[in-house]
C-alpha cells in the first residue's frame, strides 16, 4: 500500500480548512468556496478508495500500513512518532468519514446556499472531518487522544455554528463539556497503559497487555472502564447522552455528518480498537454492554414523544448507537462495526431528507406543523420511506442484516447476552413505532390548518443526488460482501480484531431471531399505521390524554437533565456562589487588597522624602555614601 495516499487523505481536508481560512478578510466567492470545501473532501475519498482497492489484494497479514512522519518524543523510553495506521478496521471508518462525508458536504452547498457565513461552515465542516480522519487513524493513543480533542472543538464549533442563538450556544458549551469529560477518562487511561505497558502505540501495546496489565486485574478493569468513559461521553451513552439531542441546534448537514454518520460512532470505534484490552476486563466489558442496552432502549422511549423531527432522529441515534456499544460490550465486535456502517448509510439518509423538508418549509421543524408533504414531495417521501424500512429492520434494507446479526448472536453469547438480545428486541419494537410515527405524521397526515403559507418546493439537482445515493446504499448496504479469502466484514476485519472470542450463533438462532425482529417490524409499524396513519391523528390525542404521567416523563427524557442539574450544576453554582460571597473577600481579593496596601503605605514613607529641598537630597547621598562606606570597613 502506498504510504503518501495514507497522508493525503488525512491532510487534504486539512488544506481545504486552512485555504478557505486563509481566503482573505472578505468572503471569497460561492464558486470557490465549494470548490474547496467539497474538492478536498472528494481528494480525501478518492485516496481512501485507492487505498481500499490496494488493500483489497493483500493477505491477512498484510493488510496493515504504519507509516511515520518523524518522531514526536522519547521520553525515558517512551517513544511517541507521528504514525499513520491504515488497516481493515481504520480502513472502514475511513471510508464511510470521507465517502459519506463528501455527499452531506456537497447537498450542504445547495442546503447553505442563502447562509452569510458560507466559508466558515465550509472551513469548519472541513476540519471536522480531518479531526475525525486523525482520530481513526492514528497509530497510537496520543494521536488518537489529539484527534479525539479537535473533534470536540469542531463540534462544539458546528453545533454553535448559529452563535446569535442563545439555544445554539448553550447546546455547543453543553455538548463541550461533557465531551471533555470523556477526555478526562481517555488521558487516564492512556497514562495507565504509558506506566503498565511503557509504550503507546497500537502495536506494542496490545501485545504486551496480557502480561503487563493481566486478565481480569484491577489495572486492566480500570484502564477499560476509563476507556469507555470516553467512549461513553464522544457516542452519547448513558448517563452522558443528554448533550446529542441538544445539538440539533446546528444546521442539518452538521446533524447527519457528526451526529449520524460519524462522531458519535467514534466510541465505538475506540472500543473495537482496544478490543485486546476489553478482553482483559471481563468486568468492564458486562458494564459496557449493559450500559448500551439501557441506552437503546431508554433513548427508543423518549423518541416516541418528540415533536420535532430532527429530535426524532436524533434519539433514534442514541439508540442505535447503543445497539452497537451493546454489540461491543457481549465482544461482537464484527456486528458492531457491521452496523455502524448500515447506520451510516440509512441515518444519514433520513437527516438529509429531514433536511429537505426542513428547507422546503423555510426553516420549519415541528411534526405537529407538518402533514401531506407526500403529495408535494414525493422523492423525498420514497427516500425517508426506504430509511424507516431500514432502521426498522424490514428486509432487504441494510439494517435488516446488521440488526439481526446483532441480536442473534447476542442471544449465544451466555446468559446475559439472551437478557440484552431480549431488550434489543422490545427496542426494535419501538425504532419501528417512532420511526413509522415520524414518517405517517409528516408525509401521511392531514396538512396544518389552514395548509401551508407557501407550496413546499421539491429540491435542486444538488440537493437530491447525494440523498438518492444514501438511498441506494440504505437498500444494498446489508448485502455488501466485501470480496476476501472467505466472506464478508467479519474475514475483513480479522486483522485488526486480535482477541474477538469468534461468538457465532446458530442456525436456529438466526431463524428464531429473524422471525423475531420481522414481528417487531410489523407490530410497530402497525400500532403506528393505526394511531398516526388510519386514525387521522384522533388517535393519538385519545393516547396522549390516557398516559398524561408517562408522556411527562419521557418529554422530561427520563429527567436525566433535572437529575444532573440537582446533583452537579446546582451544587457547583452554590459554592461558586458561597466563594464569591464569602471566601473570595478574604482570600484572593484579601491577598490582592493586603499587597496594594503595603504597596500604598511605602509609597507614602518614599513620597514624604521627596519634598524638592535641595538639602533633603543632599542628606540623603552623605547617608547613602556612609552607608556604603560602613559596609566596606565591616566587609574587611
Amino acid at each position: 500500500m502506498t504510504p503518501a495516499l495514507a497522508w493525503i487523505t488525512l491532510l487534504a481536508p486539512l488544506a481545504g480548512m486552512l485555504l478557505l481560512v486563509a481566503s482573505g478578510g472578505r468572503e471569497p466567492s460561492r464558486g470557490f468556496t465549494r470548490l474547496v470545501g467539497v474538492g478536498s473532501v472528494a481528494v480525501s475519498f478518492a485516496c481512501a478508495l485507492a487505498l481500499f482497492l490496494q488493500m483489497l489484494g493483500k493477505d491477512d497479514h498484510e493488510r496493515a500500513l504504519v507509516s511515520t512522519a518523524w518522531r514526536w518524543a522519547d521520553l525515558e523510553g517512551l517513544r511517541i512518532d507521528l504514525s499513520l495506521l491504515v488497516d481493515p478496521l481504520s480502513m472502514m471508518m475511513m471510508l464511510v468519514i470521507t465517502g459519506v462525508g463528501s455527499l452531506i458536504v456537497l447537498y450542504s452547498t445547495e442546503y447553505m446556499g442563502h447562509d452569510r457565513d458560507y466559508r466558515r461552515f465550509f472551513a469548519e465542516m472541513d476540519f471536522f472531518i480531518f479531526a475525525m480522519l486523525l482520530l481513526v487513524m492514528a497509530a497510537n493513543f496520543v494521536f488518537l487522544i489529539v484527534g479525539w480533542a479537535f473533534v470536540g472543538l469542531a463540534s462544539y464549533l458546528l453545533i454553535g455554528y448559529y452563535y446569535e442563538k442563545p439555544a445554539a450556544v448553550a447546546a455547543a458549551k453543553k455538548a463541550f463539556v461533557i465531551n471533555v469529560l470523556g477526555d478526562v477518562g481517555l488521558v487516564l487511561a492512556a497514562v495507565m497503559i504509558a506506566r503498565e505497558v511503557g509504550a503507546l502505540d497500537f502495536a506494542t501495546v496490545f501485545a504486551s497487555a496480557p502480561d503487563a496489565l493481566g486478565a481480569g486485574s484491577t489495572v486492566a478493569e480500570f484502564v477499560a472502564v476509563m476507556l469507555f468513559v470516553g467512549a461513553a461521553a464522544k457516542s452519547a451513552q448513558v448517563p452522558l447522552h443528554t448533550w446529542l439531542p441538544d445539538a440539533m441546534e446546528g444546521p442539518t448537514p452538521v446533524s447527519a455528518l457528526i451526529h449520524a454518520a460519524t462522531m458519535v460512532t467514534a466510541g465505538v470505534y475506540l472500543i473495537v480498537r482496544c478490543n485486546v484490552l476489553y478482553q482483559l476486563a471481563p468486568h468492564a466489558s458486562e458494564m459496557v454492554a449493559i450500559a448500551g442496552a439501557i441506552t437503546l432502549f431508554m433513548a427508543a422511549t423518549i423518541a416516541t414523544v418528540q415533536e420535532d423531527i430532527k429530535r426524532v432522529l436524533a434519539w433514534s441515534t442514541v439508540s442505535q448507537i447503543g445497539y452497537m456499544i451493546m454489540a461491543a460490550g457481549l465482544g461482537l465486535y464484527t456486528g458492531a462495526m457491521f452496523h455502524f456502517l448500515t447506520h451510516a448509510f440509512f441515518k444519514a439518509l433520513m437527516f438529509l431528507v429531514a433536511g429537505i423538508v426542513i428547507h422546503a418549509l423555510a426553516g420549519e421543524q415541528g411534526i405537529d406543523r407538518m402533514g401531506g408533504l407526500r403529495r408535494y414531495l414525493p422523492v423525498s417521501w420514497v427516500l425517508m420511506g426506504v430509511g424507516c424500512l431500514a432502521i426498522a429492520g424490514v428486509p432487504p434494507f441494510s439494517g435488516f442484516f446488521s440488526k439481526d446479526e446483532i441480536l442473534a448472536r447476542a442471544w449465544d453469547a451466555g446468559d446475559l447476552g439472551k437478557v440484552l438480545s431480549i431488550v434489543g428486541l422490545a427496542g426494535a419494537v419501538l425504532t419501528a413505532f417512532y420511526m413509522f410515527r415520524m414518517f405517517f405524521r409528516v408525509f401521511h397526515g392531514p396538512e396544518p390548518e389552514g395548509g401551508y403559507d407557501h407550496e413546499p418546493h421539491n429540491p435542486t439537482i444538488i440537493m437530491t443526488l447525494p440523498v438518492v445515493i444514501l438511498g441506494v446504499l440504505a437498500v444494498v448496504g446489508g448485502w455488501i460482501q466485501i470480496p476476501t479469502v472467505n466472506h464478508g466484514i467479519n474475514t475483513w476485519l480479522d486483522p485488526s480484531l486480535l482477541a474477538d472470542p469468534g461468538i457465532e450463533a446458530s442456525h436456529a438462532t438466526e431463524w428464531r431471531t429473524i422471525a423475531m425482529s420481522l414481528a417487531a417490524a410489523v407490530v410497530g409499524i402497525g400500532v403506528a399505521w393505526m394511531i398516526f396513519g388510519a386514525g387521522g391523528g384522533r388517535r393519538r390525542i385519545e393516547m396522549a390524554d390516557r398516559f398524561p404521567a408517562l408522556r411527562r416523563f419521557l418529554l422530561d427524557q427520563w429527567r436525566f437533565d433535572p437529575m444532573i442539574d440537582d446533583a452537579v450544576v446546582a451544587p457547583g453554582r452554590d459554592l461558586g456562589d458561597t466563594a464569591v460571597a464569602r471566601f473570595e473577600p478574604r482570600g484572593a481579593l484579601g491577598i490582592a487588597s493586603l499587597g496594594s496596601g503595603l504597596a500604598t503605605g511605602a509609597g507614602r514613607l518614599v513620597r514624604a522624602s521627596q519634598n524638592g529641598m535641595v538639602r533633603v537630597s543632599a542628606f540623603g547621598v552623605v547617608l547613602g555614601v556612609a552607608i556604603v562606606a560602613v559596609a566596606m570597613i565591616l566587609g574587611r
